[in-house]
C-alpha cells in the first residue's frame, strides 16, 4: 500500500497546532478527545476498536508502521481514521514525550468514563460482583495511570474518582496506564460524601485506606470481595469528615525504618489483598 499523504513540515500548520492543544485539559475538553503516545498504545486503542479519528506519524517511522497501518486504516478503519505524516521537528512539537516513539493517535472520550453530579441510591452504579476502588483527590497524573494499570491487572472493574483528582486524559496518565484505560470502567463524583452513603446503602463497606488512631492492620480487618477501598490524596490523605463517613480505616503495617508507602503502591498492595476475596 501507498499513503500518498503530505508531509505536513509545519509546526504552524492549523491541524498542528490543535493537536498539541490535546496536551492541555482545556484543549482536550474543548475537543472532548486525548492523545496516546507510542506504538504500543496506538495499536491497542485501533486493536480494541476505540474512537481513534487520526494516527500521527513521523514521517522517518512510516515504512516501518506502514504493514501494520495499511492493516487497520484500509480495513476496519476506512474512511473513520485519518492518518497524519509530519516532519520530526513538527511530531516533537505535538508529543509530551521525553524520547517519542514516532507514533502517536487521538482518541475521542471513551464511553466508559463518565460524571455523575448526583447520586441516588435506586440508580447506584457499581454492579453486583463488580470489584470497586475509589480514589479520593489523587492528584498526580503518574500515580492515577499507575493505580489504573495495578486495578486492571488485580480485577477491579470500576474506579470511581472524586472531582479533584487528575485528569483521566493527561497524557502521563494514559502512558502510565499502559493500556488498562482502555479496559476498566471510570466514573467520576462530583459528591464523595454522596458516594460514600449511597455505596454502604447499597451494603458495601467503604474503607478508608489510611493511618489514623481508629485503622485495623490489613491482616486484622478481613477484607471481603465488595469492600469499597479508598485511597487518598499523595500529601494530605483523606479529609477526616469523608474517613468518618466510612465504615473503617485500614493500614498497612510497614518496616519502621519507612514512613509511609506512595499512594499507587498502597492501592496495589490493597487491591492484590482483595484479590483473594471471592464474591
Amino acid at each position: 500500500m501507498e499513503f500518498k499523504n503530505e508531509v505536513i513540515t509545519s509546526r504552524n500548520n492549523p491541524f498542528v497546532k490543535w493537536a498539541v492543544s490535546l496536551a492541555d485539559k482545556k484543549g482536550r475538553a474543548e475537543a472532548r478527545a486525548f492523545l496516546a503516545e507510542g506504538e504500543k498504545l496506538s495499536f491497542e486503542a485501533l486493536e480494541y476498536g476505540l474512537p481513534v479519528t487520526h494516527i500521527i506519524v513521523e514521517e522517518g517511522k512510516l515504512d516501518k508502521n506502514r504493514e501494520r497501518l495499511f492493516y487497520y486504516l484500509d480495513g476496519a478503519y476506512r474512511g473513520k481514521c485519518e492518518l497524519k505524516v509530519v516532519a520530526k521537528s513538527v511530531f516533537e512539537k505535538i508529543s509530551t514525550e521525553k524520547a517519542p516513539q514516532g507514533v502517536i493517535s487521538i482518541i475521542k472520550y471513551l464511553d466508559f468514563f463518565r460524571k455523575v453530579d448526583i447520586i441516588y441510591k435506586e440508580e447506584f452504579f457499581i454492579s453486583k460482583g463488580e470489584r470497586a476502588l475509589f480514589l479520593c483527590s489523587l492528584r498526580d497524573p503518574n500515580n492515577l495511570g499507575s493505580v489504573i494499570r495495578c486495578a486492571a491487572a488485580f480485577g477491579i472493574g470500576h474506579i470511581i474518582l472524586s472531582a479533584d483528582c487528575a485528569d483521566v486524559y493527561n497524557p502521563k496518565t494514559v502512558r502510565c496506564a499502559m493500556g488498562s484505560l482502555f479496559k476498566l470502567k471510570i466514573t467520576e463524583v462530583s459528591d464523595t460524601e454522596a458516594f460514600v452513603k449511597a455505596a454502604r446503602a447499597a451494603g458495601r463497606r467503604v474503607l478508608a485506606a489510611e493511618l489514623s488512631e481508629r485503622a485495623v492492620a490489613l491482616s486484622e480487618l478481613g477484607l471481603r470481595a465488595d469492600d469499597v477501598i479508598m485511597i487518598g490524596n499523595e500529601g494530605h490523605g483523606i479529609p477526616e469528615e469523608i474517613s468518618a463517613s466510612c465504615d473503617a480505616s485500614v493500614y498497612i503495617p510497614i518496616s519502621e525504618n519507612t514512613e509511609s508507602l506512595n499512594a499507587s503502591c498502597a492501592a496495589a498492595v490493597l487491591m492484590w489483598e482483595q484479590s483473594k476475596c471471592n464474591f
